[in-house]
This record gives C-alpha cells, structure tokens and sequence, in this order.
C-alpha cells in the first residue's frame, strides 16, 4: 500500500468553511467514483494547513488518481480548493509496519537517526506498532520534503529525541 500526502492550506482572505466543504465533497465524490487502485483519502487538519492522504494500492494507481482527481464530478470541488489553496507540496509514502487507522488523531514526523541501520529502525519500530491503530510510513525515493518517516497513531507517542520528532495533532475534516 503506497499513500500519496499532499499538504496544503487555504490563501489569505480564504473563506474556510467552504474550504473545508469543498475538500469534504472532493473526498466524497473520489470515493463515490474511485479510480483504478484507489482504496481510501481522507483529509486532515493539522495547525493551520491540512494533509490529504490517499492511499492507493500501488504505484500504477497514482496516474489514474491523477487524472481522476481533475475530471467528471470530482472537478468542481477540486477547482474550488485549488484556486485558493497555497503552499502546497505532496510526498509518496510507503507502509513500512502496522494498519493505518484513517481516524488516528496523532501523527509524529521523525528522521532516521545518524549511524542507525534501516533494519534495526525498522525492528525497533515494529515493538512500537504492536498496538492496534498505529502505523509507520516512509517517504519513498526522497519524493517530496523531509522528513523521512510518520508514525500514525490514536494516541501521542514520544520518540528518542535523535529522531528530531515533530508531534503533530490530526482532525478529520
């Protein structure tokens, strides 16, 4: 399973509530008349911005959401968020352990620390998931910006501060 992450957040003067309507409705109609490979989105407040997360079933998935996202119903709504969203950037983004929960309110972004192997992260992070509703994801071939990892789970989790964590607070829009 891949998740395409695309962060953004509403222009100066932008009305919100028709912000957060609009990607309501896009959401919706994505999963009304889902593309080739899609499996699920959902859209998240975090701070000021928000986070898109769709997830797909593989990477040959990625140009029908593509192309689905801009066309029939899902156009609309999608122009209507577009035309005021700023400083938008995206990420493709692997599962690496444990089962996404889409209504997951806490997300910690982290680095792999210096000198760490990937296995052994990867096998200290599996005790972390063990945990029903916790899952780890990893940036794939440095597409989009640091860092590295998110950890996705109900409830706060603390990381060794060699990780550079940034705990984030999720809200489902």
């Amino acid at each position: 399973m891949l998740a395409y992450v695309f962060a953004h957040r509403p222009g100066p003067g932008a009305d919100v509530g028709a912000y957060e309507g609009a990607l309501r409705e896009f959401h919706a109609t994505l999963a009304a008349e889902s593309p080739a490979g899609f499996i699920r989105s959902s859209t998240y407040r975090i701070g000021g911005g928000y986070s898109d997360w769709y997830l797909v079933e593989n990477s040959a998935a990625l140009d029908p959401l593509n192309l689905a996202a801009v066309t029939g119903s899902r156009s609309r709504p999608h122009d209507a968020v577009a035309q005021v969203a700023v400083d938008g950037a995206g990420k493709l983004m692997t599962l690496v352990t444990g089962d996404l929960d889409m209504c997951a309110a806490h997300e910690v972004r982290f680095s792999k620390p210096a000198g760490t192997a990937y296995a052994d992260l990867f096998q200290w992070l599996k005790t972390m998931t063990g945990a029903p509703g916790v899952s780890v994801w990893r940036r794939m071939m440095v597409l989009g910006p640091p860092p590295e990892f998110s950890l996705i789970s109900r409830s706060p989790l603390t990381l060794p501060a060699d990780m550079r964590p940034e705990s984030l607070a999720r809200q489902i829009v």
